[in-house]
């Protein structure tokens, strides 16, 4: 089965409406868009870095990875540059009294230095060289007696006019060929700044990282040390775990200070650094400022523990993760999915959270940003187009809406009913939309007599108005009878409104016929509101309680009445939008108020001036707060002393 029916439907619809320049601009923007995200990671490093963040907070509080060796940095902080016998930098001859009193006494499993050894700048030339040849004679001695000492090489990777070079500096050949181990010791600086990663091998200078050459001299093999070796240039995430958990640390000073501290380096992997401010080495990183000698320690825990993700932002990685966000955020709007726009929203909230989730499970970091930002990009258009579709559709629905109302308004009689008799009739309908469930009438029948009805559709639109042009289609064809009955009249209203609806539509209805002659009025009603008629200043209900139009295929008797209209006497028939017009406080008009302002209405007016003085006491009473349903108003006035008169 094709998924993707709705959504061709709606794009075919769509454009009907729009020109095609407008989908070509659309896509072309789409696909720069889209190739600016693939291509530049400039733009999407804000986002992956805070993503690379989160998971080394994460994995830092919450993964925290076993690693099968202890671990303590002996570092050479303020205290030990201030009591050590000569200036820094030392010589490499007291490193070697250091180196073999570390080993004899603390008898540690392994030791790394983390520092560049060179020669004083204060000497001369060749008494720096004797100096300088006898201090690497010993020192290399003392190393090659110790048979656990690693070397870092300087790395640095340059970006000039020419391209990226690279700068590595090995140690000396004398001291790496008596060290049981040496590697890198370097870590990229990313946009913001920070250290989050670390080179783990670079086939160019042929050199791993330090961590992964003491792992060797361990006897523990790299996880995926295959897969990594396949790498030009390997570079792996920092789990600053370590520096979570406080990695043990030992100042120099304090080894020599206390003969007991050796005890703490006993079997353990130690590191040898500059923490002392004043030496430069700190780096900035998700937690904050810290040493190089820490960063050595904390790559050596994230691959002695065995987990450890590559970066890689290749040109194709990232092509492949956009690609499953386009295809994302597609499957969403398939017909599979029901409230597409609704899910889209829920699963754009959601995301983040999944991608995280899956963002450990690689071997290679991947770059679910584009991921989210691929299904964010491609449902941001989807819904641009599907909602200007809604509102196109809405506009059209109104402006049908509009035209429905101006049809509807051709219902109502045009003018006030003037008869010759002495009776008067107007009428006034405020529907809640262009099209309303209100209607009324008034015309002379064949026999003379005057007929009106208004009756109120439930519900509002055009499915009301509907029903209303059934209700006038009725009239006017049951008025073309000689015996046209009331009761007759809205009986077939309602079947006619019950085959229609089948119960999910009803209307209220009030109906008369006036005599002119006689001045009878015989009234009749189907579940509306009490007429009320005014004598002088008083206003009295006329109430016929029964059951609304529509409700059944069988024909049901409706309450009538006769009464006499009393001299100088007027009728108003209402709907229920005005008893039921609320204020800001939800207070509604009721029926009281519009009784007494009945009532109160002066005799001498005219019914379009009394129509008037009513609406205006309702849009009193809403303080500004429009009509919540169709206001309409019918008003019959029986002037018998002006047709006595005449």
């Amino acid at each position: 089965m094709y998924p993707f029916t709705d959504l061709t439907i709606k794009f075919k619809r769509l454009r009907m409406i729009l020109p095609r320049r407008d989908f070509i601009t659309a896509a072309v923007l789409w696909t720069l868009l889209s190739a600016a995200l693939i291509y530049s990671t400039n733009l999407t490093a804000p986002l992956d870095n805070g993503l690379k963040d989160l998971k080394i907070r994460f994995s830092a509080s919450y993964l925290r990875p076993q690693i099968p060796y202890d671990m303590l940095l002996v570092s050479i902080d303020n205290d030990t540059l201030v009591k050590a016998p000569y200036k820094w930098p030392w010589p490499q001859s007291y490193w070697a009294q250091l180196l073999r009193r570390i080993n004899e006494e603390g008898q540690p499993r392994a030791i790394i230095f983390d520092v560049f050894f060179q020669t004083p700048e204060n000497m001369t030339e060749s008494e720096a060289k004797a100096e300088k040849e006898a201090d690497l004679l010993v020192f290399a001695e003392a190393i090659k007696e110790s048979k656990n000492i690693g070397l870092v090489a300087l790395y640095e990777e340059l970006i000039t006019k020419l391209g990226p070079q690279l700068k590595t500096v090995p140690p000396h050949p004398l001291l790496r060929k008596n060290a049981s181990f040496y590697g890198l010791a370097w870590q990229p600086i990313d946009e913001d700044g920070r250290v989050r990663s670390f080179i783990l091998s670079d086939h160019r200078a042929d050199e791993n990282h330090i961590a992964w050459e003491i792992l060797d001299f361990l006897g523990q093999p790299l996880n995926h040390a295959e897969r990594v070796s396949a790498y030009k240039k390997a570079v792996a995430l920092i789990d600053f775990s370590s520096t979570d958990a406080l990695i043990g640390q030992l100042g120099i000073q304090d080894l020599l200070d206390d003969e007991r501290n050796f005890e703490f380096l006993k079997d353990r992997v130690v590191v040898i650094g500059a923490t002392a401010p004043v030496l430069h080495d700190y780096h900035q990183t998700p937690f904050g400022l810290i040493t190089g000698p820490e960063i050595i320690c904390n790559a050596f825990a994230t691959l002695a523990s065995g987990r450890f993700q590559l970066l890689n932002n290749g040109l194709w990685q990232r092509l492949f993760y956009y690609l499953i966000g386009i295809a994302i955020a597609i499957f969403i709007f398939t017909d599979f999915i029901k409230n597409n726009q609704r899910q889209m929203f829920i699963l754009w909230l959601l995301m983040p959270v999944f991608l995280f989730i899956y963002s450990f499970l690689p071997l290679e970091h991947p770059p679910v940003v584009l991921t989210w930002a691929g299904y964010s990009l491609t449902a941001f258009v989807i819904f641009l187009f599907l909602r200007f579709l809604e509102i196109s559709e809405v506009r059209e629905q109104l402006l049908e809406g509009e035209f429905c109302g101006t049809i509807q308004k051709n219902f109502f009689p045009a003018e006030k009913l003037v008869d010759e008799r002495g009776i008067t009739c107007y009428g006034t309908c405020i529907p809640y939309k262009d099209a309303g469930g209100d209607y009324y009438d008034f015309f002379k029948l064949k026999d003379g007599r005057i007929f009106f009805i208004l009756g109120d559709v439930t519900g509002h639109g055009l499915s009301a108005s509907m029903i209303t042009t059934v209700a006038k289609t009725v009239v006017l064809l049951e008025s073309e009878r000689e015996d046209f009955d009331l009761q007759r009249l809205l009986q077939e209203i309602s079947l006619t409104i019950y085959n229609m609806t089948q119960k999910r539509r009803m209307m209220s209805a009030v109906a008369g016929i006036i005599n002119p002659t006689t001045g009878k009025l015989q009234l009749i009603s189907a579940g509306h509101l009490p007429s009320v008629l005014k004598d002088g200043g008083v206003a009295n209900e006329i109430p016929l309680p029964s059951l609304p139009l529509g409700l059944s295929r069988k024909p049901r008797p409706f309450t009538t009445t006769e009464v006499d209209f009393p001299k100088n006497s007027k009728l108003f028939v209402y709907s229920d939008g005005i008893i039921e017009g609320v204020n800001w406080k939800n207070q509604m008009f009721g029926y009281d108020s519009f009784n007494k302002l009945v009532a109160d209405l002066p005799a001498q007016n005219s019914l379009e001036e009394d129509a008037a003085s009513l609406i205006e006491c309702l849009r009193s009473h809403s303080q500004g707060r429009t009509f919540e349903d169709d206001v309409t108003l019918v008003i019959i006035d029986l002037n018998k002393e002006e047709q006595n008169e005449k």
